[in-house]
């Protein structure tokens, strides 16, 4: 190649990230080395560094130069739909024939007044709602932001607080939207084990010593394992965090009262804090609306950014889910809805358990089945008629595993799918991973 520029160093970096030849974790070489080597200026070479670290292909800590991120592939296409042939085990949605029905009363309520330019963001109703919402399940707070959905809503909080470079914990295996999102604002993940219970306190004072500014934490539904905290697992992490009290915690209820489990937060006594609570798993997906309580200070800048680009959550849409949250009709089909899912998990595990196969699905929609060849077990389910998801997109360094949603899912299919599982297995190999033991 003749003389190189910024962008096809940039090039060259990403491809050989790709391909697998640099790996996360190896180190670039110094500006200055580099440029001798290429005989280019050394403001090229740091060009060509800085790029990187927008697009969160590599980070930078000072004298310890510049390094590949931990994960880097970014998912920038939309996700292809499902196969219409396949019964959806794959998806994560809730059973759509237990969601709340909005009655002609408040749709009606909701489409009068008209909003204008300059209304608060979160009308009366839906900060009453949320309040009272968040409240029933211990959390007390004075003020909520309203944001559309709760990955739009840590995107929003990392992007206001952090910058190009800082270090973030997040679950590993976790929901790869968040990965996806720390790698993408250039931010560095670093993977934090869990266990049935959630993040392992162990581990995360092991990342907290490492330098992180945040942790983004899932109290219950954890996607893709199931995992719950419960009181003793919620006190062990509060007393972990005591000793870094600058750190922010994110905590992503993205379930809500349909996980199944008791709410156990962390302590909001911390100078930078945030709990989201998106209505997606209880409501509908289509209803793209979270609630975020935090800090003053991180509410003011999540709403700052908000009214330079999308201005609100649409206040109709608001209004609806406000009238959805104080139905008693809505509020006795969230019950079934969790009693369903708690029954539908049961029976998965359950069938498994009796071929020897270990399943975790402590709340929420998934079970987490840890295996040794994920390709073949997701492809035998898929020629038997189902999809479901291997760990691939979940994990950064944690074992291998296929994801089950069994939120809609018959008795009958669970049934059979258990049987296909168990043939899979039989042939592939299974993990021995008990529920004592990391995920």
């Amino acid at each position: 190649m003749g003389r190189w520029t910024a962008s096809q160093l940039v090039q060259d970096v990403e491809d050989r990230v790709a391909s697998g030849e640099l790996k996360a974790g190896e180190r670039l070489p110094a500006v200055r080395v580099l440029a001798e080597e290429l005989g280019i200026a050394p403001n090229t070479v740091s060009a060509a560094y800085r790029r990187l670290r927008e697009r969160g292909v590599v980070f930078g800590r000072g004298r310890q130069g510049t390094t590949v991120a931990v994960r880097t592939t970014l998912t920038l296409a939309p996700q292809r739909p499902l196969r219409t042939d396949l019964v959806d085990a794959a998806s994560g949605n809730p059973d759509l024939d237990l969601l709340p029905v909005v009655s002609t009363e408040n749709l009606l309520a909701a489409s009068t007044p008209t909003s204008r330019y300059g209304d608060a963001m979160v009308v009366p109703e839906l900060l009453e709602a949320g309040l009272t919402w968040l409240e029933q399940d211990g959390l007390i707070c004075h003020r909520l932001a309203v944001t559309s959905g709760a990955m739009d809503a840590v995107e929003r909080i990392l992007s206001a607080r952090f910058s190009i470079g800082d270090r973030v914990g997040v679950e590993d295996p976790g929901h790869g939207p968040v990965h996806q999102i720390v790698a993408a604002l250039g931010l560095v993940a670093v993977p934090i084990q869990i266990d049935e219970r959630g993040v392992v306190p162990a581990d995360l004072e092991r990342a907290l010593w490492s330098g992180i500014g945040a942790v983004v934490l899932t109290p219950r539904a954890q996607n893709p394992t199931g995992a719950a905290f419960d009181a003793r697992r919620a006190s062990e992490l509060v007393r972990t965090l005591g000793e870094f009290p600058r750190v922010m915690v994110i905590e992503d209820d993205h379930a809500g009262p349909v996980a199944g489990t008791d709410a156990h937060y962390m302590d909001h006594q911390r100078q930078h804090w945030a709990v989201i609570r998106s209505v997606a798993k209880t409501l509908g997906p289509d209803y793209r609306l979270a609630f975020v309580a935090g800090d003053d200070e991180t509410l003011d800048r999540v709403e700052g950014r908000m009214q330079l680009g999308v201005g609100w959550v649409s206040h109709f849409l608001q209004r609806i889910v406000a009238g959805l949250l104080s139905d008693p009709n809505a509020d006795q089909m969230i019950k079934l809805a969790v009693a369903s899912y708690a029954l539908r998990r049961k029976r998965l595990v359950e069938g498994l358990a009796t071929h020897g196969i270990p399943a975790s699905a402590p709340s929420g929609f998934q079970v987490w089945i840890p295996v040794s060849d994920e390709e073949s077990v997701v492809a035998a389910a898929q020629d038997s008629g189902f999809a479901i998801r291997s760990a691939a997109s979940y994990r950064l360094g944690s074992g291998r595993a296929v994801r089950v949603t069994v939120s809609a899912l018959s008795d009958a299919q669970i049934d059979e799918l258990v049987e296909v599982l168990a043939e899979a297995l039989g042939h592939s190999g299974r993990s021995g991973a008990t529920s004592s033991q990391t995920i």
